[in-house]
C-alpha cells in the first residue's frame, strides 16, 4: 500500500480474500447496526411509555389531590382577602381571583363556582 507497484501474484489471492471477507464483515456489521437501531428505538419507546406512566402516577399521588375541598376553599378565601388588602380587584376581571383559581383544573373550577364566599 505504500508503493504504486502492482501486487505480486501471491498477494493477489490474499487481497481478493481480504476483499471478500471484508465485504462479508461489512454486511454483517450493517445488519447488526440495523438490529441495534431497531432495539434502540424499541427501548426508547418503552422508556417513554414508562416515563409517561411514572408522570401519571406522580400526578395522581400529588398531595394537592388529598387536600379537602373545605381547606382548599379556605386557602382561596385567604388569598382573596390578602389581595383585597392591597387593592380592590374587580371580581368580574377574568385575570384575577377567583377566576384565576377556576382555570387551574376542573375540581378547582367547581369549587370556586360553588363557593359564594369567594365572590
Amino acid at each position: 500500500l505504500r508503493q504504486n507497484h502492482p501486487p505480486l501474484d501471491v498477494e493477489l489471492s490474499d487481497f481478493r480474500k481480504v476483499t471478500e471477507d471484508t465485504r462479508s464483515a461489512l454486511q454483517d456489521l450493517d445488519s447488526k447496526i440495523v438490529q441495534a437501531q431497531e432495539l434502540l428505538e424499541n427501548l426508547l419507546s418503552a422508556r417513554q411509555q414508562a416515563q409517561s406512566r411514572l408522570e401519571d402516577a406522580k400526578s395522581i399521588l400529588h398531595p394537592m389531590r388529598s387536600i379537602p375541598n373545605e381547606l382548599l376553599a379556605e386557602i382561596f378565601r385567604h388569598c382573596i382577602r390578602e389581595t383585597y388588602r392591597f387593592c380592590r380587584p374587580d371580581a368580574l376581571d377574568p385575570r384575577g381571583a377567583p377566576w384565576l383559581f377556576s382555570e387551574v383544573c376542573r375540581r378547582w373550577r367547581g369549587l370556586v363556582l360553588n363557593t359564594p364566599q369567594l365572590w
